[in-house]
């Protein structure tokens, strides 16, 4: 395989065309809905397997008619599921996201992803891969105490890591992710992330903190493009200009992007761009996979704009 992602998987029910946030008591009615597969770690399997990695995914579902829904829609995708665990005690996870062109407010119901531990890993499996892939470290309180022990363990097998740590509902920003970030090759969190991580304000001392660590990190800015810290050098790059119908998944789609040239040992250049692709266009439609493109759509859509492409550089970053 080429990379083994471990992480979250849950169904998600996205709202859109709703004027504002519903306020207590009230009722807004929704212009859109679609059901589809969520959790950002799948979502990533998913999207980065269509692209053409061979895509194996360890997590965690119920024994119920949601968890069969999006098992099927990894399977179709090609990503091998054999090491989910499947659990009867509590139903698949499920998140709400009302959705706007530019944002968005989620509710989630965690499920059966919050007892997803370590000991459910099949950490042999995990070593046949290239590359392992973690999102949504915050979300997997079950998952955190082990993370440390399956990076160190993938990277003295000769994978190499990546990590992208979602939001912390408890606002606590560490649970060991200080130790684990020396055991990650590539940090991908967004924007808020990063602050709250690094406990900074201002980009240049983001900047400073994730250069103090060996790997490199991406932060993802939304319609402000990107930031890449490596070696404690700061490079920002722009976003392509698209009018977003819904972003959920789109950094999960960077992610892809990015993640599957990186495997191919292609360029930081390359990278940036065919994640940047991959994020834009996925806000096409509803939802973090059906949107997403295939690698002749991204070659097409990098084609179509070669002079925003060619913005993508930036300086040169350490390597």
């Amino acid at each position: 395989m080429d990379i083994v992602v471990v992480g979250d998987i849950n169904a998600d029910l996205i709202l859109t065309g709703l004027p504002s946030l519903p306020a207590f008591r009230e009722l807004k009615h929704a212009k859109g809905m679609k059901f589809t597969l969520g959790g950002s770690s799948a979502i990533f399997a998913l999207n980065i397997a269509r692209l053409g990695a061979a895509t194996g995914f360890v997590g965690k579902v119920g024994k119920d008619h949601v968890g069969d829904f999006l098992l099927d829609a990894l399977t179709t995708a090609g990503v091998d599921i054999s090491r989910v665990v499947r659990d009867a005690a509590l139903p698949t996870g499920i998140c709400v996201s009302m959705s706007f062109p530019d944002d968005y407010a989620m509710v989630s119901y965690p499920g059966v992803r919050e007892s997803f531990v370590l000991q459910e890993v099949d950490v042999d499996y995990v070593k046949q891969a290239r590359h392992l892939h973690l999102s949504s470290f915050y979300l997997q309180p079950g998952l955190q105490p082990g993370c440390l022990e399956l990076f160190r363990g993938a990277r003295r097998a000769g994978l190499t890591t990546s990590l992208d740590p979602d939001h912390d509902p408890h606002e606590k920003w560490d649970s060991g992710m200080q130790q684990l970030l020396h055991e990650v090759d590539l940090f991908l969190p967004n924007e808020i992330e990063a602050a709250r991580i690094s406990e900074t304000r201002e980009l240049a001392d983001a900047a400073k903190y994730f250069g103090g660590f060996s790997h490199t990190t991406i932060i993802k800015r939304g319609h402000d493009g990107v930031s890449v810290i490596c070696g404690g050098r700061v490079t920002s790059v722009p976003a392509f200009q698209i009018h977003p119908v819904d972003t959920t998944g789109a950094g999960d789609s960077f992610d892809a992007g990015f993640i599957f040239q990186h495997l191919n040992r292609a360029p930081l250049q390359t990278c940036i761009a065919w994640g940047s692709a991959c994020g834009a266009i996925s806000t096409r439609a509803l939802g973090g996979i059906d949107p997403f493109p295939t690698p002749s759509e991204v070659e097409a859509f990098l084609a179509e704009r070669q002079h925003e492409a060619a913005s993508l550089g930036g300086e040169p970053v350490p390597a």
